[in-house]
């Protein structure tokens, strides 16, 4: 199921018609290292799309969801990351290659791609780090194509990066799955009935300086993706922004009860900000106030709704689900 969703089919988003939040881009070149003393997930067992529990050791933040464990998902193909074990609701979705890859060893049945992972640094700048070890890919045919990558996220920033190491793809056409090269996108806050939330990323071009796509949920990407295998040692590094004061104030409204029912009370709102509701069609609906900050939405149908909350300076997304 899941396969294509990580398609560019699935970054044909519609929809809502603002974001919350933003991740900057950058591009490097460092030496690529093989984790050392690291803790092995498949533990010498053969794989093809796993599920496992990585616990971060962290607080780690991506949009407005706060974790300390993450998953590589089952319902991925592999290289998909997310905190959420489950493929519905809302969640976010970390992708440094979105093609189908499987462990080397998997004909004959001898692990020959470890997953593993380690905590490093002291509290306050620790550094998660994931690695796939010699992986191959599911439809590359000759079986002799394999690369190398690893995920870290930086608990002093909440940066997340992508680094690549030694690869050897004869077969792209096969491994690539038909694209020109790997699928490489960051999703913050999607949600999976009913659509993304904010911003999604990818990146296309030539992989050691690729355009960084920014598509926002409402607008259409036209497909394209990363051209040709990326080199060893590439960094790709995606940076949030950091929130002002009043982009703060406006993140941490409260809305309860959610689901609602009948009356939506919103708290920690400030004065002079301004609130405006939406469907899931991206559509401006009237609100109900009674005072107080409470409002009446018994009439809405029941469904997903997004209540933007825009400040001076700053615009917070809040998702509401009316049972």
């Amino acid at each position: 199921m899941y396969k294509n969703l990580l398609t560019i089919a699935a970054l044909l988003i519609t929809g809502f018609s603002f974001s919350q939040g933003s991740y900057s881009f950058n591009v490097s070149n460092q030496t690529y290292e093989n984790l050392e003393n690291a803790t092995s997930l498949n533990d010498g067992e053969v794989w093809d799309d796993p599920e496992f529990l990585i616990p971060i050791g962290f607080e780690f933040q991506i949009s407005s969801q706060t974790f300390n464990s993450i998953y590589i998902v089952a319902w991925g193909v592999g290289g998909e990351l997310s905190p959420s074990q489950t493929d519905s609701g809302v969640l976010s979705i970390l992708s440094p290659i979105a093609q189908d890859i499987i462990d080397r060893g998997f004909v004959n049945e001898v692990s020959e791609s470890n997953i593993s992972y380690t905590t490093e640094g002291t509290s306050g700048n620790r550094i998660l780090k994931i690695e796939w070890n010699n992986v191959g890919f599911f439809d590359d045919a000759t079986e002799n194509d394999f690369m190398n990558f690893q995920v870290w996220l930086y608990e002093d920033t909440n940066t997340i990066e992508y680094r690549y190491g030694p690869n050897e793809i004869a077969n792209p056409s096969d491994s690539y799955e038909g694209e020109t090269g790997p699928i490489v996108s960051l999703q913050p806050s999607v949600d999976l009935d009913e659509g993304p939330l904010e911003e999604a990323y990818i990146l296309s071009g030539n992989p050691a300086n690729p355009v960084y796509n920014v598509v926002s949920p409402g607008e259409e990407y036209d497909g394209d993706v990363l051209e040709g295998t990326i080199p060893n040692g590439t960094v790709y590094s995606f940076i949030p922004a950091t929130l002002s004061s009043e982009e703060f104030e406006a993140a941490t409204v409260v809305l309860y009860p959610n689901p609602v029912s009948d009356i939506l009370s919103v708290r920690g709102n400030s004065t002079g900000s301004k609130l405006s509701l939406y469907n899931s069609l991206g559509q401006k609906l009237p609100m109900v106030e009674l005072g107080n900050g409470s409002y009446d939405v018994s009439a809405l149908s029941s469904g997903l709704y997004l209540l933007e909350i825009r400040t001076a300076t700053g615009t917070s997304i809040k998702r509401i689900v009316k049972n």
